[in-house]
């Protein structure tokens, strides 16, 4: 079984997405589209990772826009989420190869991610690299530059800070 660990916010939305009422939980019918493309080239299911998860309207949410998701992730939230992936799949051995789709990577290291910017969500190119790799032709995962993965931990650690 191949598996997508799914962030929702800044890959099936972005800053593109129609939100007049500026609702929390919403998708972008045009990415999840294309999500729904891949998985179909792919064979791939998606496991929630997304923070979406952890409050009962994000998954209702996820339910609504129906986002194809088969489970998610533990919620561990004083581990890295990496953690929390590999923890997912220790218990699910039939796991044959498995991506991230996030437009974050902190906690990441070491995991095959697929980083889309959070002002396009997820594009074209990245789901072009996302079915390769999924489908064993390559082994290069498609992370943001150095300089944006570090603004981007520096972020995350002050957000942190605050909880």
């Amino acid at each position: 079984m191949k598996v997508i660990f799914l962030d929702i916010d800044g890959v099936l939305n972005c800053g593109k997405t129609p939100n007049p009422r500026k609702f929390p939980y919403i998708v972008d019918r045009r990415l999840l589209a294309r999500l729904n493309r891949l998985l179909d080239r792919t064979g791939a299911k998606v496991v929630l990772s997304s923070t979406w998860r952890c409050d009962p309207v994000g998954l209702l949410a996820a339910k609504h826009w129906s986002i194809p998701f088969i489970d998610v992730t533990p919620d561990r939230p004083r581990s890295a989420r990496c953690k929390e992936m590999l923890s997912w799949l220790a218990i699910h051995p039939k796991v044959t190869r498995f991506a991230v789709l996030d437009d974050q990577c902190d906690g990441l290291d070491g995991l095959p991610l697929f980083q889309p910017s959070g002002k396009t969500g997820l594009t074209r190119d990245i789901a072009r690299g996302l079915e390769r790799y999924l489908n064993g032709h390559t082994d290069q995962d498609m992370r943001a530059s150095v300089a944006v993965r570090l603004v981007q931990n520096i972020h995350a650690l002050l957000d942190r800070d605050k909880s």
